[in-house]
């Protein structure tokens, strides 16, 4: 086997193992982020200030270990990516960027971890569903970034951007208001309504102009129809005085793929 050869598949092991990671990482984020949003869904504060769950106690055991189980996973998936990434940095400059905000939001989560028992900090839980979420959108940026590799040159529009930042605001602003639901305050749903019609203005503005790419016509069509269906959740929600943890679980689920679905179009664009 000739050098060239040699390196062109080492290089190749390389791209398909971060791509796994990339995967495999988006995969186990949702589970972190789906175990997060149930407990604290179904998680009450007593008279004397602590929590109870709702949930029967094997489920609620099994959930908190699912989480801890996938945020280990991805802890150790995480570093390995910052190791390959760094050993072929000048071969792979792609994955840099989300290799960076990948192993930023792994940091972050690790140490704001030992303060979320118990829901003692607002702060500290609107953080763990914000980074949550850049982890996941991270994860799910390395695996585009090597499947749909982009121009060295081009970069995402400003108003996808933008439009990130003011979709991962409102995700911050709905754990927000459910944390604070929780201890009986409700006016920050109304923040959470505000942001949902600017993220949704600005992603239904980005899914009609790539509705026509021959890269992103699938998922534009896919993502208009999540879109629909948590409007239209978030809409009943706020007719409803007491919402069903199930509806507004599939509710705040449905953001981390829509979230997803944003990167990949940004990643796909010419």
């Amino acid at each position: 086997m000739s050098p060239s050869t040699l390196t062109q598949t080492r290089r190749s092991a390389v791209v398909s193992s971060l791509r796994t990671i990339g995967t495999l990482g988006t995969v186990l984020a949702l589970t972190i982020l789906g175990a997060s949003i149930l407990l604290r869904l179904t998680t009450q504060f007593g008279v004397d200030g602590a929590t109870l769950s709702v949930l029967p106690p094997g489920v609620e055991s099994t959930t908190r270990m699912v989480h801890r189980l996938a945020a280990t996973s991805l802890g150790l998936m995480a570093l390995a990516a910052a190791i390959l990434c760094w050993l072929k940095r000048r071969t792979l400059p792609e994955t840099v960027q989300p290799v960076i905000w990948m192993v930023a939001a792994t940091l972050l989560l690790a140490v704001i971890g030992p303060l979320t028992p118990g829901y003692r900090y607002s702060a500290v839980t609107i953080a763990n569903v914000a980074a949550g979420s850049v982890l996941l959108a991270a994860c799910w940026w390395l695996r585009e970034a090597l499947t749909h590799p982009k121009s060295p040159a081009s970069a995402w529009r400003p108003v996808v951007r933008a439009t990130l930042v003011i979709f991962l605001l409102h995700i911050a602003l709905g754990a927000a208001a459910s944390d604070f639901a929780m201890r009986g305050t409700r006016w920050v749903a109304f923040l959470h309504s505000g942001s949902a019609m600017l993220a949704v203005l600005l992603l239904t503005s980005i899914l009609w102009d790539c509705r026509k790419h021959a890269r992103s016509g699938k998922l534009v069509f896919a993502m208009a129809g999540m879109l629909i269906i948590q409007v239209g959740l978030g809409l009943v929600s706020l007719w409803m005085e007491v919402r069903p943890v199930g509806l507004s679980f599939v509710h705040a689920m449905l953001s981390p793929f829509l979230l997803a679905g944003l990167v990949a179009i940004a990643e796909r664009e010419d």
